[in-house]
């Protein structure tokens, strides 16, 4: 396994397979009415298991497996258009702060099994011991500027969105980050960049790791069942 595989690389794609990752923590925090989890939770739920007893065959060859990713993709133009900014927005928010802004692979959490985040960028100050992250979002310009006018910090970005609210707090809760910046980037603005700083949230974050040990169990379940 290569820890720190660049994002959007099979080995990267590898390294996820089967984890609950920071992008998909917001489909666990849903609850279904009269039930637990919601039927979106429980299908992707589905989707680990199904990960955790595929072919280790075909997911150890690179032709096997990059099929298996063509097959299964349900990435939009417009996340892909968003992924494709990605360099650029980190770029121009280097030079805006003055950070050296470090790219990661996936990151696993040091005590919660299968569980991983994978922001876009990390920094740290020399001779400091606080680490910090950055979650960068390309949106349309309409969403770019509803970002701009609420996003302020936890509470509105968790109002506004928030499937990014949990999943910039498991990429501080994987990589023990002090903050991160949520970074908004329309280069079609003459201000192309909004950012706003976040914090751990202990309450949220105990509410998130106490979701995974449960869908820790239903997986489990699920694999016991189907296998």
């Amino acid at each position: 396994m290569t820890p720190n595989a660049a994002q959007g690389t099979l080995q990267w794609r590898r390294n996820r397979l089967g984890c609950i990752t920071g992008s998909q923590l917001g489909k666990l925090m849903q609850r279904g009415r009269g039930a637990e989890f919601s039927q979106t939770a429980m299908a992707y739920l589905c989707q680990i298991a199904a990960e955790r007893t595929m072919n280790p065959e075909i997911v150890a060859d690179d032709g096997l497996f990059a099929q298996y990713l063509e097959a299964t993709d349900t990435s939009t133009r417009a996340m892909r258009w968003g992924t494709d900014q990605e360099a650029d927005a980190r770029r121009l928010y280097a030079s805006l702060t003055g950070r050296k802004v470090v790219e990661v692979g996936s990151c696993r959490h040091p005590t919660i099994p299968n569980f991983a985040a994978s922001p876009d960028g990390f920094f740290y100050d020399e001779g400091k011991p606080e680490r910090y992250v950055v979650e960068i979002k390309s949106p349309t310009q309409a969403v770019f500027m509803l970002y701009a006018a609420e996003i302020r910090g936890n509470d509105s970005l968790k109002a506004v969105k928030p499937e990014y609210y949990w999943q910039t707090q498991a990429e501080m809760m994987c990589l023990r980050a002090d903050w991160c910046d949520f970074v908004a980037y329309c280069p079609w603005q003459s201000s192309p960049l909004h950012i706003a700083r976040l914090y751990p949230d202990p309450v949220a974050q105990r509410q998130a790791a106490d979701r995974i040990a449960q869908a820790e169990e239903l997986i489990n379940d699920i694999i016991r069942k189907g296998t």
